[in-house]
């Protein structure tokens, strides 16, 4: 009753679209590679290790180069560029790198101010007169340097354009329009449109198009001669992969179309190959030279490679210009990686050692890539030495089983929700809500991996001097948060049960009677996503007992940018856009919109979960409200907070999963303006917070109860503007 399934849907989109794995034949060294005999035990791990998380990640293909003192040690494709045909990847295979193209479009940048055609400190008004932010502080202080740091303000700004329905001039106005998440240069704020900002000042200073420039200044010189700009010209290259996704509910491998990202190049639309991107490579690890010829000036790369913005609060990770840097024992990582519609790619290189690779697959949003550094950086360079475990009896020894007094639940930092630890598939793992389990593995130093994510997330327990287990540490790039453990599960003794509580809420909307009265319900809403410059007017058609379906129409820049809808019939559903196509919902999306669309939601808690609790009270701004967590197995959890002075709903916390990756995105929502339509109280305007599209505010226009809906409503349908 209270989802707002129009903007839900339009977030699982989004998760998927970030600008923000059958029996392989063997493959083969690329020409011209040149494998060091010292290295070939290495790289043979590498490839079998890798070879073997491609398959459990359902990744079709890939290709991998490793560069090493100048020199291409390994360059090869595994698995299929087409998957149906069964047909090879090669090391000439051409993928879409995507945001990898973000260090290509400030290389630009830089080599133009070293013509001395525009100043990095400059306004990008000195060359974009239309130019323009918001918040008037910014629009002021801006520069040419900012654009490349995701040092804005602004939020992801890719709603508008992932439609492909906008100029590239007017996607900078649209983010011109856009209510900031910040000040400048206060916060981290990933943004393609800056990107495509940075690329028109190139083209406008250099009087020639980005498209033009990189191929002439940067691939030609570097002999990347058969790498494209737009997938218009990559479909004219034979050898090239198609992108694909991986449904990991239903086990499928899904073809996608090729997204033409035409209006937003400069921020993602580079297509390349393993073989070529070696001499990337090359060329970075020489310091701006290849094949003996400098490119762009010593104080130019330097400036290039300089971390310029905190990404992560305590600093643990940075950008440069185009590329996020990060330590490694010790030693730093230049890296940046790239997802579009099929394809995945990650650059790395560790410079002092001369040391590199680029990993390019043709599948959305993989985790291949953050696990691929520290296999390549051990196996070349060897194993960080280990730190020496911590003289305490409760931590065991590497290898070791994992204490079974860590199993329970856990606070998050804010007080508001609940991880827990518990066996899964009999291994004690971290469960997060939304996400796959983490099974737990003790370290040498006395900390615990997190399996499969990368060594640079790791778990640490904190005990008291009893040796009672008193909290975990998470440690992650994002930094380290600390969650106290939950004492027993005795509910304080002044809070209602769960039936108890129920019953308030039933009846402060309006009481069973009126809930069961009405058997349909078509609302109208206007939608304005703010931090995205972005509005949208909808309909949600909703059925008894269980179906709900619902059409929007975006606007943007003073123009209609996109249609879509989504539904459920009581058994499935799908959703499509003009922009993408029909996707059907599956596993832990596909019951979450069977809860989402039951018609007497309030009256059934315990049938749509497997476990309700009501936790404790906390503060909701200035009211109080009880916290009750909505466990699901099939589905995801949820916590909602409920008034104590009113029992209605005040606040969710949720997220939307994917099905083609382990990626979520964590949702706030809070219902405000509630009103009595024919005796049920309605929230007429809900707000909804996430960092992928920051704040999007929903205004309920109409409500009408017992209008007739045609099933029809709940099928597919044609989009068409």
């Amino acid at each position: 009753m209270y989802r707002n399934t129009r903007t839900r849907s339009i977030y699982a989109f989004l998760l998927a679209f970030v600008m923000v794995v059958t029996a392989m034949p063997g493959a083969v060294f690329a020409q011209g590679a040149a494998p060091a005999a010292d290295y070939s035990a290495a790289l043979a791990t590498i490839e079998e290790k890798v070879e073997a998380r491609r398959k459990e990640l359902g990744i079709p293909g890939m290709s991998l180069a490793i560069v090493k003192d100048d020199k291409v040690i390994y360059s090869k494709g595994l698995g299929y560029k087409d998957f149906e045909k069964k047909v090879a990847v090669t090391p000439s295979t051409q993928f879409a790198i995507g945001s990898a193209t973000k260090a290509f479009t400030a290389l630009s940048v830089l080599m133009t101010a070293d013509e001395g055609k525009l100043s990095l400190d400059a306004s990008p008004r000195t060359v974009l007169p239309y130019f323009k932010m918001a918040d008037p502080e910014t629009d002021k202080n801006i520069t040419i340097r900012d654009l490349l740091t995701h040092s804005s303000g602004l939020n992801r700004t890719d709603l508008a354009m992932i439609t492909g329905r906008l100029t590239r001039q007017e996607l900078i106005k649209v983010a011109g329009d856009a209510k900031p998440i910040g000040k400048l240069r206060e916060r981290f704020g990933y943004q393609n449109l800056m990107y495509t900002a940075a690329g028109e000042v190139v083209a406008v200073a250099q009087n020639k198009t980005w498209e033009e420039f990189i191929p002439e200044r940067i691939l030609r010189p570097l002999r990347m001669t058969t790498s494209t700009m737009t997938i218009e010209q990559m479909e004219k290259v034979a050898d090239r992969s198609f992108g694909y996704n991986y449904n990991f509910d239903t086990k499928e491998t899904i073809r996608l179309p090729y997204r033409e990202i035409k209006q937003v190049a400069p921020a993602g639309s580079i297509n390349s190959s393993a073989n070529e991107m070696a001499e990337w490579l090359r060329f970075i690890l020489a310091g701006g030279v290849h094949n003996g010829k400098r490119l762009i000036s010593e104080a130019s790369f330097a400036e290039w490679m300089k971390p310029q913005m905190n990404v992560t609060p305590n600093g643990s990770v940075k950008y440069a210009l185009g590329w996020f840097v990060r330590d490694w024992n010790g030693m730093k990582v230049v890296e940046h990686g790239g997802n579009i519609d099929g394809f995945n790619a990650l650059v790395a290189m560790i410079p002092e050692k001369k040391l590199g690779f680029v990993m390019l697959t043709n599948v959305s949003g993989s985790s291949l890539g953050n696990e691929l550094m520290p296999i390549v950086w051990e196996n070349i360079l060897g194993k960080p030495e280990a730190a020496k475990p911590a003289d305490k009896p409760q931590q065991p020894a590497a290898g070791g089983a994992v204490p079974a007094d860590l199993v329970g639940k856990y606070l998050t930092p804010n007080g508001e929700g609940t991880i827990e630890i518990k066996e899964v598939a009999g291994k004690i793992s971290l469960v997060v809500p939304g996400q796959q389990p983490y099974a737990l593995a003790p370290k040498t130093d006395g900390k615990f991996a997190m399996t499969p994510l990368p060594d640079t997330f790791s778990m640490k327990v904190n005990r008291d001097a009893a040796n009672a287990v008193e909290s975990i540490t998470l440690d992650q790039p994002q930094g380290a948060f600390t969650f106290k453990r939950v004492k027993g599960d005795a509910a304080p003794a002044d809070l209602p049960s769960i039936d108890e509580l129920m019953a308030k809420v039933i009846e402060a909307n309006g009481g069973e009677a009126n809930l069961r009265k009405f058997k349909t319900r078509v609302t109208t809403a206007t939608v304005n996503f703010e931090n995205q410059g972005v509005t949208a007017t909808g309909i949600t058609w909703a059925k008894a007992p269980g179906m709900t379906a619902s059409e929007f129409t975006m606007t943007a820049a003073g123009k209609v940018i996109a249609k879509g809808y989504d539904f459920f019939d009581g058994k499935g559903g799908e959703e499509a856009y003009t922009f993408a196509p029909a996707e059907k919902l599956t596993g832990k999306r596909l019951e979450n919109a069977r809860v989402d669309a039951d018609f007497y939601a309030p009256l059934n808690w315990k049938t749509n979960y497997d476990k309700a609790t009501v936790l404790r009270k906390t503060k909701c701004g200035e009211d109080e409200c009880y916290v009750v967590e909505f466990d699901s197995e099939k589905g995801t959890k949820t916590t909602d907070f409920y008034s104590t002075k009113t029992n209605l709903l005040v606040r969710r916390d949720s997220v939307i999963p994917s099905s083609t990756s382990s990626q979520q995105i964590a949702i706030t929502t809070t219902f405000e303006d509630y009103r009595s339509v024919d005796g049920i109280m309605m929230p007429f305007r809900t707000v909804q917070n996430s960092p992928s599209n920051g704040r999007v505010v929903s205004q309920i226009r109409e409500v009408k109860h017992d209008a007739k809906v045609s099933d029809k409503v709940f099928k597919p349908r044609k989009l068409k503007f």
